[in-house]
């Protein structure tokens, strides 16, 4: 899911968002500090503002990167670290000016939009929910007293630029920020608005752990709303949604269904990588991941008369062998190509409840598609429907959970093989933490 959190500058927008990310367990971007790296660029290379031909050319063959080190975002320009000098006076003096360029914002949202793609994340700016991401799942307003806000804005300067601080009082503070606010808000190029379907929050007398925390249970309220969008999509072909629909009342019914962890639900293709324990295992899948999602079945399967035409209908392939297999392989990577999510099980095949050694084949997989891996635990399949019973239960319990996404980016420094190792290694425990969560009681986000 993507949460955007926009707001006037001293509104406390960077310092929540920075704690609900971590609250969340997802990675958290400080756009304002992305504009401030391009107006650092340009002060640095003297590019008038009104040349936007100059400064066009200019964005082309911009190298901006971010870079986690010691569990802090920096900011790199050409491989230049620039995360203190972005936050000088002379930066904060042009970079309102800067944003208001269209070629600036086209740069910047296009960048923004492929983080996003990658994973759930925290945005926060002036336009995120706004312009950037406008269909975001969770968005949030936050405003503040003028007064209330030239002091943080002082206090922070005080504490990271100590010179700069010495040129203000809280009299020439309040005039900054008024300038600040009518550029912000008046300009012609996405100007600071307040979402229309955007959660708003007074931070003026609330501390910053109050703010989070409503922040944190409205995302709850959300995130639970997402299933199942598969009924209502117009995109997914009939028979699959109402099979799909069918299923869920089934197992709502029967076997009280619980999901968990749609928090952690991005639009964007995906590995489903969960334990493997029965056959009820697919089914529960699809009724629990919010989009429609792809299988991959033995060929034997496809041979009777009716069985065969009825799962393909249900977005089945057929294959044979693992997920080492290069046939699968190919498949696999083919439905990641057409913005797919597949389900691939990890363990290779159906185990007796314990999660079994999990094939290096996944980690191949996750470094050619260059996608994301969605760890996934599957509870209580097992016991309604084992491998040894020829028939399932007709009461129990089930629950599926999803954890945090494994990127590719996390491993594209390493070697092949021992890529491979260490995504295989990384869903494993991911599975083993998942199911940990909820035999523990299922409290908060799951890992």
């Amino acid at each position: 899911m993507i949460l955007t959190i926009d707001g006037p500058s001293g509104s406390g927008k960077t310092t929540i968002a920075r704690k609900v990310a971590e609250k969340l367990g997802v990675s958290y971007f400080d756009t304002g500090a992305m504009y401030r790296a391009v107006t650092w660029a340009l002060l640095e290379e003297m590019i008038p503002l009104s040349e936007r031909e100059k400064v066009e050319a200019f964005l082309t063959n911009l190298a901006l990167d971010i870079r986690l080190q010691n569990n802090e975002k920096r900011y790199f320009v050409n491989d230049i670290d620039v995360t203190q000098e972005i936050r000088t006076q002379r930066v904060n003096d042009k970079v309102s000016e800067v944003a208001a360029l269209q070629c600036v914002r086209t740069f910047l949202t296009r960048m923004q939009r492929s983080y996003a793609q990658r994973q759930s994340a925290v945005f926060e700016g002036r336009d995120i929910g706004s312009v950037v991401f406008p269909e975001a799942e969770v968005k949030i307003f936050l405003d503040a007293k003028k007064e209330v806000r030239a002091q943080r804005r002082l206090q922070e300067m005080r504490s990271k630029l100590p010179s700069d601080a010495k040129k203000f009082d809280k009299k020439s503070m309040l005039k900054e920020l008024g300038r600040r606010d009518t550029y912000d808000r008046t300009r012609k190029i996405s100007p600071l608005i307040c979402p229309k379907d955007a959660f708003q929050i007074d931070t003026s007398d609330l501390g910053i752990d109050e703010v989070v925390d409503r922040i944190i249970q409205y995302h709850c309220k959300k995130a639970k709303k997402l299933l199942p969008t598969w009924f209502r999509s117009k995109q997914m072909h009939f028979f699959y949604r109402f099979i799909v629909f069918l299923s869920w009342c089934v197992f709502k019914i029967f076997y009280r269904h619980k999901v968990y962890g749609l928090e952690h639900f991005v639009r964007r293709p995906g590995i489903l990588a969960p334990n493997h324990t029965s056959y009820w295992d697919p089914p529960v899948v699809a009724i629990s991941w919010p989009e429609e999602i792809h299988f991959l079945a033995k060929e034997s399967l496809f041979r009777p008369f009716l069985f065969g035409p009825f799962i393909r209908a249900l977005n089945s392939h057929p294959v044979h062998g693992d997920v080492a297999d290069v046939s699968i392989f190919k498949t696999i990577l083919q439905l990641l190509k057409e913005n797919k999510y597949v389900v691939v099980f990890p363990e290779g095949k159906r185990t007796n409840g314990e999660l079994q050694g999990i094939k290096p084949g996944i980690g191949m997989l996750l470094m050619r598609s260059q996608t994301s891996i969605i760890p996934t635990y599957i509870h209580g399949t097992h016991e309604v429907w084992g491998r040894h019973q020829k028939f399932p239960k007709p009461f129990g319990k089930t629950a599926c959970v999803f954890g945090t996404p494994i990127l590719y980016e996390s491993f594209a420094h390493l070697e092949k093989k021992e890529a491979q190792n260490a995504v295989a290694e990384t869903l494993s425990e991911s599975i083993l933490a998942l199911k940990n969560w909820y035999i523990t009681g299922a409290k908060g986000i799951p890992p």
